[in-house]
């Protein structure tokens, strides 16, 4: 089978909360890759960005191919993420009518060896592209717009940053491309800079700019396809062929709880208990000022983005705008019977990834941020709660 007759693959690597699944998101928006299939490979144990990415944002189902997108989260993502793809590839195969291209979204604390071997496994596939993504401001504020991997400059001593700049210069070293995210954040001369100092890093790999997810996948075409063979070598030089599929010591946990936020209590222990150690935050949750918006959180560093997912069903049921039928208010009544008898679908499910005492420190955090029993009961009447976060929407296309 020649190159040309396999079915292209584009993995997307890059640290935790680069901006892959934005990216994904955008793409996925173009006629030309409506029907891609997707592998999500995700250390959360839900899979939220395998729901993010589906047409429907349909709930996943671990290790299956569901409305072309596979959910490798929990163990798919480590000790079986070779056989998990290969099922995967195994699926998308089958696929009627074939999709014209196969994008791969990794998880930040990927190790790209792994991945790339996963991805290489069947024959009726080639990889495209294995594009690491970089997040221009935290490689401004954390890594000295990319000095610190060229030796001109050191890190501080601390543990969290020098544990996520070994995962980073990993994942570089096997790009076939480059994507600087968030560029709009900073000045141009700084952006300018760090792709000189990218250039240095890796001269002969595309280092493309995308702000607000604007660089898409055909604006790479040029740029040459991975050699499997030279990284393979490179892989065994570097010892790096027996390794875990992801960075030892970052994990994740799950927090949930049915109970709403205490807003300002929430917004306090963000601004006093996030650590360099806590690399990323994700999933959904839900505030007692604002009870009927589903909120996705969105945190890396010291970033935290809230996007408005929709309103919880307990909320649509109530038809308080006369938008539902009789029947669909119905409907989302009897989906609710078995949900919680104060909160109803309301939820708060958050993925916290990071270094062990970070993670649980923050989780401790999120637990005494939560609505006491009195502070429940309050809301049930009417209460207002103090809300110091933004109000103001920004719709994006």
């Amino acid at each position: 089978m020649s190159r040309s007759t396999k079915l292209p693959v584009t993995a997307l690597c890059g640290f935790l909360g680069s901006g892959k699944t934005t990216l994904l998101r955008r793409w996925r928006q173009e006629d030309a890759l409506r029907d891609a299939a997707l592998i999500v490979h995700d250390l959360s144990e839900f899979g939220l960005d395998a729901e993010l990415l589906s047409n429907d944002n349909v709930a996943p189902e671990v290790g299956r191919l569901v409305d072309r997108v596979a959910a490798l989260h929990g163990v798919h993502a480590r000790e079986q993420l070779h056989s998990s793809v290969g099922r995967a590839l195994e699926e998308i195969a089958t696929l009627t009518p074939p999709p014209p291209h196969v994008l791969c979204e990794s998880t930040g604390v990927a190790r790209p060896w792994p991945l790339i071997s996963a991805l290489n496994q069947d024959d009726r596939f080639v990889l495209r592209h294995f594009i690491v993504i970089v997040d221009a401001l935290n490689l401004h504020r954390d890594f000295a717009d990319g000095q610190v991997f060229t030796g001109e400059a050191t890190l501080p001593d601390d543990a969290a940053l020098h544990r996520a700049a070994e995962v980073f210069a990993e994942q570089l070293t096997f790009a076939s491309a480059i994507i600087l995210t968030k560029i709009d954040t900073l000045p141009r001369r700084v952006v300018e800079a760090q792709v000189r100092t990218l250039q240095r890093l890796q001269p002969s790999v595309t280092v493309g700019l995308s702000a607000q997810a604007g660089l898409l996948l055909p604006q790479l075409d040029r740029s040459p396809p991975p050699d499997f063979d030279k990284l393979q070598g490179h892989a065994e030089r570097l010892g790096l062929t027996r390794v875990a599929a992801t960075a030892d010591e970052l994990d994740a946990i799950v927090f949930r709880d049915p109970r709403p936020f205490h807003p300002q209590r929430l917004y306090d222990a963000c601004q006093q208990q996030l650590r360099t150690g806590l690399y990323r935050i994700k999933g959904f949750l839900w505030l007692a000022s604002r009870p009927e918006d589903v909120l996705l959180w969105q945190q890396s560093g010291s970033q935290i983005d809230l996007e408005i997912k929709g309103i919880w069903r307990v909320e649509a049921a109530r038809n308080l705008y006369g938008k539902l039928s009789a029947r669909e208010a119905e409907l989302l009544t009897e989906q609710l019977e078995t949900a919680h008898p104060v909160f109803g679908d309301r939820r708060n499910e958050l993925t916290l990834i990071g270094l062990p005492d970070a993670r649980d420190a923050f989780a401790a955090a999120l637990r005494g941020a939560l609505c006491t029993e009195a502070e429940v009961e309050a809301w049930q009447r009417g209460r207002s709660f103090s809300d110091p976060w933004p109000k103001r929407v920004r719709t994006i296309d």
